[in-house]
């Protein structure tokens, strides 16, 4: 039974700290430990969390584009089957 879905949007800096950007990663290693928090606390219950990680700039005509990052956000909900999606450039 699917009751509902909460998605964050994270950043890369969770993962990759920089010094120069200290606050603003331990901003973003919250909201992705809040994102597993509430996955397994709200997942027997139908709800789906998910957190898309974006380890790159967000810019139009780019594989950082709104619009990519709004389709992965899109699958996200159509298949909640993953916590987390690393949106990085391959």
């Amino acid at each position: 039974m699917q009751n509902g879905t909460v998605l964050f949007t994270g950043g890369g800096l969770a993962l990759y700290p920089y010094a120069d950007y200290s606050s603003l990663a331990i901003g973003k290693s919250g909201i992705r430990n809040l994102a597993y928090s509430l996955h397994q606390e709200l997942s027997p219950k139908g709800i789906y969390v998910g957190t898309l990680t974006i380890n790159g700039f967000v810019k139009e005509g780019t594989y950082f584009s709104p619009e990519n990052i709004a389709n992965t956000f899109y699958s996200m909900y159509e298949n909640r089957t993953e916590t987390e999606i690393m949106f990085e450039e391959k």
